[in-house]
């Protein structure tokens, strides 16, 4: 008799257990943010033969190289297969305090999609000279005198699935009480003069 209590209690177990687990495998996918470099890139420079050269000086954008990976289960390709899209948001805290006296924080969204399993993945994030030059005023910016820190978080179907911060272990802009954030600010490379370059070193971005 108490053996086909045990034996009940373990398919009853085992069943709620199984109608848990999605049935698309989703929650079985891991993503590790190995890296996150942040440092100048200069405007690039390019030039066409049927148009009349401006002069202009090249300035420093800011960019982010995210460096990640993902493990997918069998059902879904494992090592061979493809996740179709996740959401990466980056955070960069600046030195400049607003009259507000809250740190400036520039975030933005990369809709990453097609992103391959089968070796490390770079995602490329950018700010402009422009932005830079509203927020600290002055004509040309670097890294190592304007930018704090920064933070880098994977968000699957509404839910985080990694983080990494320059600082500590907990994703230290979730604290909002001392941080103004200027939402958008932190640009995918299609919308740079970086468009073209580097081919397929960094994952694709959805056309906002």
């Amino acid at each position: 008799m108490r053996s086909s209590a045990l034996t009940f209690a373990f398919i009853f177990i085992a069943s709620a257990l199984s109608a848990q687990a999605p049935a698309d495998g989703k929650a079985r996918i891991i993503v590790d943010i190995k890296k996150v470099e942040v440092k100048e890139q200069q405007t690039p420079m390019f030039g066409a033969g049927n148009v009349n050269e401006k002069r202009w000086r090249p300035k420093n954008w800011i960019e982010v190289d995210v460096e990640f990976d993902i493990k997918l289960p069998p059902e879904s390709g494992g090592r061979e297969g493809t996740f179709p899209a996740m959401q990466m948001n980056i955070y960069l805290p600046l030195q400049h305090i607003g009259k507000d006296g809250k740190r400036t924080v520039l975030q933005g969204t990369l809709d990453l999609i097609n992103i391959p399993a089968d070796g490390p993945c770079h995602a490329l994030a950018y700010v402009s000279p422009a932005t830079m030059k509203l927020i600290t005023q002055k004509p040309n910016m670097t890294v190592s005198t304007d930018v704090q820190g920064w933070g880098a978080e994977v968000v699957i179907d509404a839910e985080r699935r990694a983080h990494k911060a320059s600082v500590g272990k907990d994703p230290w802009w979730e604290k909002t009480d001392g941080f103004s954030f200027m939402n958008g600010t932190v640009l995918s490379k299609a919308q740079t003069p970086f468009a073209i370059l580097w081919g397929d070193y960094d994952v694709q971005v959805k056309p906002k």
